[in-house]
């Protein structure tokens, strides 16, 4: 920071006095000398403004062009100094708009001043670009500043690396950040806040090779840097490399066997591994190692979820909310744990809880209608369906899902219209992503959802045997004629075309393969069956009554 610097002024003083004596075309010269002696005790805003005032002054009388470039020097160091001393007061007017946009107003007006007089000072150009950032500025000027700072700082490696740092948080587009965090390092090969930013942002853009070719260099020179070993971890797992991302992270894991974050990170890999048990393992040494470590809490909260030790999840995710009452995850276990446990006003309360506070994610507002589905509140899951797909009306998975709703209160044609809206729009996703993996299991349950439908509507007009049977023999190809409710679905629609032989068929396999899972839906698969040797195809009529007790909203809510 640039602030009084007394050898400076005293060499300017000096300076001074050895001066011609004033002539016509030096006239300026006492107030300069003026302006150099105020300037030795100027401490505050009102002295360093008559130190401004007397600059400007001399130089509209007149100086030679020594004594000119003197004036400006002592000028636009006070004007920093002032606009320095008048930043400081941001704190108190953080929170009132009008306020805040005067401070920046007056601010900006002695920087301009001071690279108006002096335009290498680096240091104005840097303050002028953090303060266009502030509410009422803009972020071209902003720019526009710190490209002139960087010019400034040429021959100065450290401090110019610095400011493309700085200009990399400004840039719009990720290419261009990246740009600048690689001009960063490339001037300042030991700026390790560069580095880091760029592994950062390439981690989340999912650039994972790059992100290696980095780490690898950082670790090369620190092979302890527990930052490079993170990202070089997840960046090996997200490539499926599990064996080499595991082999680093036990090694790190070695080095540092009192540091729970480490053990949390293995957690992480062992469970991309599907070795849940190993990861549960290490996340109670992570407790063990720190009791109030909430993130390992939720994490193993949520292992135990999926291992379905709903106790031992419901334990763990209470226990970290104490720790942690606005834990995200947390609350969005305690959800699952809630409905999981079919206590579905919980679930519905908390989820309610997190859409609130982030109304624009899509996943959790699709959460928050399956539980109202669950609940019996189709209606209400239909209305966010409603208002995601008018959002995005290439949104599959919500038309899919309010398909189900809609089916749940007997809308067939409805529910129809939407599954076969999802099929091609998932099938174009299919296409275009050449069958990117995740697709297949919803591919398959919307093909199975709509042949179901056109199978066993009570809406005659509705049903389309043909039609069911294409469909059912799709789904049966992309799950390996391997799922129950499938296969029902397959002998569905051999009996709506009237081939009751093929509809036994099925329909006693679909019952062979639910008994051996101990399918909770055995009971209609039987009954299935006992229709199509009656040659009776079968009918479904859905028709949900909604659940209209009141919803308690949930009291609470989470610090964004």
């Amino acid at each position: 920071m640039l602030l009084r610097n007394r050898l400076f002024v005293a060499i300017c003083l000096a300076l001074a006095f050895l001066a011609t004596p004033v002539m016509a075309d030096n006239e300026g010269q006492d107030k300069l000398n003026e302006a150099t002696i105020k300037q030795l005790d100027a401490n505050n805003p009102e002295d360093l403004g008559k130190v401004i005032e007397l600059c400007e002054s001399a130089m509209q009388l007149g100086l030679d062009e020594d004594n000119t470039k003197l004036a400006k020097q002592i000028l636009s160091s006070a004007a920093l100094q002032r606009a320095q001393m008048t930043i400081q007061q941001l704190p108190s007017v953080v929170n009132n708009r009008g306020a805040l946009n005067r401070l920046r107003i007056k601010t900006l007006e002695d920087l301009e001043k001071a690279v108006a007089n002096d335009p290498k000072l680096a240091e104005a150009w840097i303050l002028m670009a953090k303060l266009e950032t502030l509410p009422g500025g803009s972020r071209e000027k902003s720019l526009e500043h710190i490209d002139h700072a960087i010019q400034a700082l040429e021959g100065k490696p450290v401090d110019q690396a610095n400011a493309y740092i700085l200009r990399a948080g400004l840039q719009e587009s990720n290419e261009a950040k990246l740009a600048d965090f690689s001009k960063a390092i490339e001037i300042d090969g030991t700026n390790a806040d560069a580095m880091q930013a760029k592994v950062a942002l390439q981690l989340a853009l999912g650039k994972l090779e790059e992100v290696l070719t980095d780490t690898n260099k950082i670790l090369a020179d620190e092979p302890d840097n527990l930052f490079a070993v993170e990202a070089a971890v997840r960046a090996l797992a997200g490539l499926e490399k599990y064996d080499e991302s595991l082999a680093l992270i036990s090694k790190t894991v070695e080095k540092n066997p009192t540091n729970g974050a480490v053990y949390r990170l293995r957690a992480e890999i062992y469970e991309a591994k599907k070795e849940n048990e190993k990861a549960v393992e290490d996340l109670t040494k992570a407790i063990e190692i720190d009791s109030r470590d909430a993130n390992a809490l939720v994490m193993r909260g949520r292992l135990y979820y999926l291992m379905e030790e709903v106790d031992k999840a419901n334990r763990d995710i209470s226990d970290a909310l104490l720790i942690a009452p606005n834990s995200v995850q947390g609350i969005l276990m305690r959800s699952l744990v809630a409905a999981e446990e079919k206590r579905y006003g919980d679930a519905i309360s908390d989820m309610e809880m997190l859409v609130r506070a982030n109304p624009s994610n899509t996943m959790w507002i699709m959460q928050l209608a399956n539980f109202y589905q669950m609940d019996d509140r189709p209606r209400l899951a239909i209305r966010l369906y409603d208002e995601l797909i008018q959002n995005d009306d290439s949104d599959w998975r919500a038309m899919r899902l309010r398909g189900d709703a809609k089916l749940s209160i007997g809308e067939h044609v409805e529910a129809v219209a939407d599954y076969d809206a999802a099929i091609a729009k998932l099938e174009e996703l299919r296409a275009v992503a050449d069958e990117e993996k995740g697709t297949d299991i919803h591919y398959s349950g919307l093909l199975n959802n709509l042949s179901w439908v056109l199978s066993t509507s009570p809406k005659d007009e509705l049903r389309d045997g043909k039609k069911a049977l294409d469909l059912a023999l799709k789904a049966c190809e992309a799950t390996e004629y391997k799922e129950a409710h499938i296969l029902s679905t397959l002998a569905s629609a051999y009996a709506e075309t009237g081939d009751f032989e093929k509809a036994k068929e099925w329909a006693a396999k679909a019952v062979e393969i639910a008994s051996t899972e101990d399918n909770p839906q055995i009971d209609q698969l039987k009954e299935e069956l006992e229709s199509y040797k009656q040659k009776k195809p079968w009918r479904e009529a859905q028709d949900t009554e909604e659940n209209e007790k009141p919803l308690t909203s949930a009291d609470d809510t989470i610090d964004t």
